[in-house]
């Protein structure tokens, strides 16, 4: 009898919890692309810049996708959620699970790599973005009407002096001069 009330006990409880966890997940994460959303970002960021030091830093990488009004206004709407969400596999796949990938505006993602210097979260950058500039409409199995690019920049804290919004600010600044100096490239906060 005691394993059937266990049992039944675990029955009961398990959808409840699936509950909480997907409402949870729904939460946390932008409804299109399923990255993290702008208000758990700013919340990892504070955590992880709490414990940043130079031989601890944290990397913030912001990007903009190049010219995608150009891609909502060609082919709509439903194409350009497309490209988001093909975009945002591509950054889900390219950190490691510890770090955070986050849709943070309409075609502005930003990834937070913990333990992560300047030269290597530049690296992950620019993998990246040359990874995305080499799909096209056929190896990308139709989710990208076009080839895609997509500007970057990186800043680094090694402190915890340092506001997260301050990071993002620089991040994003850096990613303006790329956009500015060219597009698709990735510039490092100077």
């Amino acid at each position: 009898t005691r394993s059937l009330i266990v049992t039944g006990v675990q029955t009961c409880a398990l959808p409840i919890y699936l509950k909480y966890q997907q409402s949870y997940q729904n939460s946390i994460r932008d409804p299109l692309t399923r990255l993290y959303n702008r208000s758990y970002f700013y919340e990892s960021l504070n955590q992880a810049l709490d414990m940043a030091k130079p031989s601890r830093p944290v990397s913030v990488i912001v990007s903009d996708l190049d010219r995608f009004k150009r891609i909502n206004d060609n082919y709509g709407h439903l194409q350009g959620d497309k490209v988001l969400q093909f975009v945002a596999n591509l950054l889900m796949d390219s950190v490691r699970p510890q770090d955070i990938a986050a849709r943070i505006g309409g075609e502005e993602f930003v990834l937070m790599l913990a333990n992560t210097s300047s030269d290597a979260a530049y690296q992950v950058a620019e993998r990246i973005r040359l990874n995305l500039s080499s799909f096209d409409n056929a190896s990308s199995g139709g989710q990208l009407p076009e080839p895609i690019t997509i500007s970057m920049g990186v800043f680094t804290a090694t402190s915890p002096a340092i506001a997260a919004e301050t990071c993002v600010e620089n991040a994003d600044k850096a990613m303006y001069e790329a956009k500015e100096t060219g597009r698709n490239r990735v510039v490092a906060f100077k």
